[in-house]
């Protein structure tokens, strides 16, 4: 009987694996594994006490699927397993931050819930990992059903399809774009800009849904080697009006005015922004009013917070009681899943 899940290690395995920034717990301890000789299965009897699979080509495939949740005594299995400080594989795993464990102080214990909590297990770009040398597909846990690599022009996504396994959007500029747009929003607004795209992604999958077969839409659908009215597509195909619509939304909330005539004004610039897009403003018009309608009393602030700066915006009250400031691209929204 091997004891080493319940005793707990006493020395880091012999090949040392570096953690990718953003990686899922499920896929670092999967490679970390494969690099030492052992399987997946293997591995887990290293960390701690959990259920799993009895077939390891099962037990194999799970970080693709779900994320792996370690309690404190798992986590410091693992900290000493991988040569790496707990701080560090804290920056690294995003599920291993102290809010996201397992509850208790027992014995080390593990699981792998039936989907993933908090965000979406997202391919890492292949050509980031040839580049830093990493020779296997690594998973990252994102608050998005998404990633964007600005490096190489590659889109992945969770929908698991290697058919393309990545979507090239080195023929849709406007994509390119809109990621920088959106990160310089992230920047400069941190969690409001956050939000808000969460709120304007919502508001565009709705819209989308009204009205698949916009032309814009279709066009960057089939530039990028995908079927038009599959779900795969629609965050791409939306991206750029979503960050347009994100950057619209907070001009709303940072000019205060939320009155019917304000509200009202808001739309007419909106709409001449759906035909600027060549999308038809009809279509997003009941989410549109449901997002001001969520969005039309101002933040209750306290007597440190009276002034709506670059870097911190209070949001809408009502705003603020439905979105949550983490966890996946759906929950960061105070629109409801599209």
């Amino acid at each position: 009987m091997d004891l080493t899940g319940l005793l707990g290690p006493s020395r880091p395995l012999p090949v040392q694996v570096r953690p990718v920034g953003g990686e899922s717990t499920g896929s670092f301890v999967r490679r970390l594994g494969r690099a030492n000789g052992l399987n997946l299965a293997s591995f887990l009897e290293r960390v701690g006490q959990g259920e799993a699979s009895q077939d390891p080509e099962q037990v194999e495939k799970y970080p693709q699927y779900t994320e792996m949740k370690m309690n404190v005594a798992g986590r410091t299995y693992l900290s000493v397993l991988s040569g790496l400080e707990v701080g560090l594989l804290q920056w690294a795993l995003p599920s291993l931050a102290d809010d996201l464990l397992l509850p208790g102080r027992g014995p080390a214990m593990w699981q792998w819930p039936w989907e993933a909590e908090g965000g979406h297990l997202v391919p890492w770009c292949t050509l980031c990992g040839h580049r830093r040398q990493v020779g296997e597909r690594v998973w990252l846990m994102s608050a998005d059903g998404w990633q964007l690599c600005g490096r190489h022009l590659r889109w992945t996504d969770d929908s698991r399809s290697t058919d393309p396994e990545a979507v090239s959007v080195a023929a849709l500029p406007e994509c390119v774009a809109a990621h920088q747009g959106r990160l310089r929003l992230q920047s400069r607004f941190k969690a409001a800009g956050d939000e808000l795209f969460a709120d304007a992604c919502q508001v565009m999958y709705r819209w989308w849904r009204y009205a698949p077969d916009t032309l814009v839409w279709v066009q960057r659908a089939w530039a990028a080697g995908l079927e038009a009215r599959s779900a795969r597509a629609v965050p791409l195909v939306v991206f750029p009006e979503a960050v347009k619509l994100a950057w619209l939304m907070l001009r709303f909330e940072q000019a205060g005015l939320r009155t019917p005539q304000d509200r009202g004004r808001w739309l007419v610039r909106v709409q001449h922004q759906a035909d600027l897009w060549d999308v038809d403003f009809a279509a997003g018009k009941a989410a549109l009013l449901q997002w001001l309608e969520r969005h039309s009393s101002p933040a209750a602030t306290d007597g440190e917070a009276t002034m709506a700066g670059r870097r911190w915006l209070p949001l809408a009250e009502r705003h603020n009681r439905i979105a949550s400031r983490a966890g996946s691209l759906e929950q960061r929204s105070c629109m409801p899943a599209a």
